[in-house]
C-alpha cells in the first residue's frame, strides 16, 4: 500500500511524531530535530492513519513525513 502526501490528511501526535522520527532516519540516518512544529491546531476526529477517534491535526505539522514506513508496521 502506497500513499500520497494528500491521502493523509487527519494524524494523531503518535503517528505523526513516529512517523516524522522514521523519516528522518530514512532520509538523513539520524533522529528529527524537531519533532513537530511548535504551534498545531487540533480537533476531534479519526486519525487517517491508524484509525483512532482522537484528537487530530494535519500532517503538515510533522513535516510532511512518509507515512508508508509506518502504515506497513500497523496494516490499515
Amino acid at each position: 500500500m502506497t500513499t500520497k502526501k494528500t491521502d493523509i490528511c487527519d494524524v494523531c501526535s503518535p503517528c505523526g511524531l513516529t512517523a516524522n522520527y522514521l523519516t528522518c532516519l530514512k532520509k538523513y540516518g539520524k533522529p528529527p530535530i524537531k519533532k513537530a512544529y511548535d504551534v498545531s491546531t487540533y480537533h476531534a476526529g479519526t486519525c487517517d492513519v491508524c484509525g483512532e477517534k482522537t484528537s487530530v491535526t494535519e500532517s503538515r505539522n510533522f513535516f510532511y513525513p512518509d507515512f508508508n514506513l509506518i502504515l506497513k508496521k500497523i496494516k490499515v
